[in-house]
């Protein structure tokens, strides 16, 4: 079996938060709290949960663009978090990320040219103008645009088209990781089939490893090989897309499925609809033991008093639950 490509163990992340008020103290809100998993070379990992419960943080700290509190996330057979900004710098070529806003995240005084070739002028100094240009010229083909459009500025572009001048800049260095932080959400129905489906073919062709960051599941189920489900900073399952929408263990987890729309209305539904009561709990101020028992149908006196570990429920398929194998 192949190593892992990327390596994440116990990795938390919290956030200093100054509460309003003349006198308002600062409190920690953790963010992130204690997740650890693998990625392997050509994977892609679906992370989902509502908002609120982590999944943007978890892809930040693993590329070090919000430093970790705890944990290590291995690279190469380095520990990134023990690296400072200049050491990380060599690794940047490798690791990625898409953000949500296609707009907002391209810099709207540079022409897209100058966008997607950034990257080469500090990681491939060793190009002229001409082969940085012919570089620009190959990936924007790639993703779908035209060669000429490198001399307009992102504000002449839709929203996906500007998802796709970000796909360009991120991929332009051929990454072995690209963190996707929701990078369909803000697009319309048929445009997040065709992001969706240029970055299954780009994975396909260069064999880049994918963390697919979404609240969307019939999106993740699409695109994922493994999916992890995160409630409160938690983990809360982590499966194989398969056992994971066939055999879901954790009740949020079912919860979430059973929400999914059926596209065919023809088709016999899997069950009913799981309604959950009340809202996210304040990640301020969390609830003891199993941070999802506050919304949980099956909650019992223990799910307050301790939270659950991950247990094993057969290869790569993972629960915290107390009550996980009770409602099998």
């Amino acid at each position: 079996m192949n190593p892992p490509l990327l390596s994440v163990r116990r990795l938390s992340i919290q956030y200093s938060v100054r509460q309003s008020g003349l006198f308002g103290r600062t409190r920690q809100l953790q963010a992130v709290d204690d997740v650890s998993f693998d990625l392997m070379p050509g994977e892609t990992l679906g992370i989902v949960g509502e908002t609120g419960c982590g999944k943007s943080s978890l892809g930040k700290g693993v590329l070090q663009l919000v430093r970790p509190s705890a944990g290590q996330v291995l690279w190469q057979g380095r520990d990134l978090c023990q690296l400072s900004p200049q050491q990380l710098k060599p690794f940047r070529k490798d690791l990625q990320i898409i953000f949500q806003d296609p707009l907002s995240s391209l810099n709207p005084r540079m022409t897209v040219g100058e966008i997607v070739g950034e990257p080469l002028e500090l990681h491939a100094p060793e190009l002229d103008t001409s082969g940085r240009e012919r570089a620009v010229d190959a990936m924007l083909e790639r993703v779908g645009l035209r060669a000429e459009m490198k001399r307009r500025y992102p504000n002449e572009f839709s929203g996906g088209q500007c998802q796709r001048i970000s796909i360009a800049r991120a991929m332009i260095m051929q990454p072995r990781v690209i963190v996707c932080d929701e990078p369909v959400s803000a697009l319309d129905v048929s445009i997040q089939a065709q992001i969706c489906n240029l970055l299954r073919e780009l994975q396909r062709d260069t064999g880049v490893a994918l963390l697919f960051i979404s609240h969307d599941l019939s999106i993740v189920r699409y695109m994922s090989h493994r999916v992890m489900i995160m409630y409160l900073g938690r983990v809360m399952e982590t499966a194989p897309r398969e056992h994971f929408f066939g055999a879901a263990r954790h009740p949020y987890s079912r919860a979430l499925i059973s929400a999914v729309p059926q596209p065919d209305p023809d088709q016999p539904t899997a069950g009913p609809v799981i309604t959950l009561d009340g809202d996210l709990p304040s990640p301020l101020d969390p609830p003891s033991g199993c941070v999802f028992r506050t919304r949980c149908p099956h909650a019992i006196p223990l799910c307050a008093g301790q939270p659950p570990a991950l247990e094993s429920f057969g290869q790569d398929h993972e629960a915290a639950c107390h009550r996980a194998r009770e409602l099998q």
